[in-house]
């Protein structure tokens, strides 16, 4: 998914802007995985925290928490995996895509 990401992002970006698009792209990325990791250890810790709430602490219970929280966390993870590939997928256009003359003039200048 990230191929079609980053050709969406440079798409119609005049050839001398593309670097700039392109780390723009990578920068929203890498912030996007740092707030997804986040997010899903805040499910996984809510999860856990839950199961705790009701039941008496004992190491069977915390090591049954422990799991709860690790499966929370996997199944969050797999369906943001199965949705994220549908959003590209919906914005890329196939085609030729025609060139910007203006993006020539630029270079030469």
């Amino acid at each position: 998914m990230y191929a079609p990401a980053i050709d969406l992002a440079t798409y119609r970006v005049r050839e001398g802007d593309s670097g700039v698009a392109f780390a723009a792209v990578d920068t929203t990325q890498r912030i996007g995985g740092s707030l997804g990791i986040a997010v899903l250890d805040t499910l996984a810790a809510s999860a856990a925290g839950a199961y705790l709430g009701s039941r008496q602490p004992t190491p069977e219970v915390v090591a049954e928490a422990a799991l709860h929280r690790y499966s929370t966390a996997y199944w969050w993870a797999a369906g943001l995996a199965a949705v994220g590939p549908v959003v590209p997928f919906l914005l890329y256009r196939p085609g030729v895509r025609a060139k910007d003359p203006d993006a020539v003039k630029s270079l030469a200048m």
